[in-house]
């Protein structure tokens, strides 16, 4: 299953849910926002959307610092 995350062309082996996706691209729940497919995905239900072939995810990762 081939997708667009941020632009860019990612391969997976099968269709996986977002929160998949997150723990393979070892990115923090807590600190990021999802948008699917132009839609803005909650966090509590990262587990419910599945990520198809050719859907687009857009991450965004809130980082600290002063």
């Amino acid at each position: 299953m081939e997708c667009r995350i941020n632009g860019d062309s990612f391969s997976f082996e099968y269709e996986m849910s977002i929160h998949e996706i997150l723990e393979s691209l070892e990115l923090d729940h807590d600190r990021i926002i999802v948008e699917h497919n132009n839609v803005l995905i909650k966090k509590k239900d990262f587990n419910e959307y599945i990520v198809r072939e050719a859907d687009r995810l857009e991450l965004l990762e809130f980082v600290g610092g002063g």
